[in-house]
């Protein structure tokens, strides 16, 4: 019974070890991050209908 209580034990402490570890993984993007990244995204998109305007495949 009492290797019962600390296996549980063991894998309570496990899943709070895993969970944190999840938690320190991702972090908030900065500012300037965000703004590369709309500026990256509107660029291609941009580009992407300017060459569908000029080389009209469809």
């Amino acid at each position: 019974m009492a290797e019962v209580k600390i296996r549980d034990a063991e894998q309570t402490l496990a899943r709070a070890r895993q969970e944190a570890s999840y938690q320190d993984e991702w972090f908030e993007l900065q500012p300037i991050e965000k703004k590369l990244i709309t500026y990256s995204l509107a660029l291609g998109i941009g580009l992407l209908i300017v060459f569908i305007l000029i080389f009209k495949p469809f």
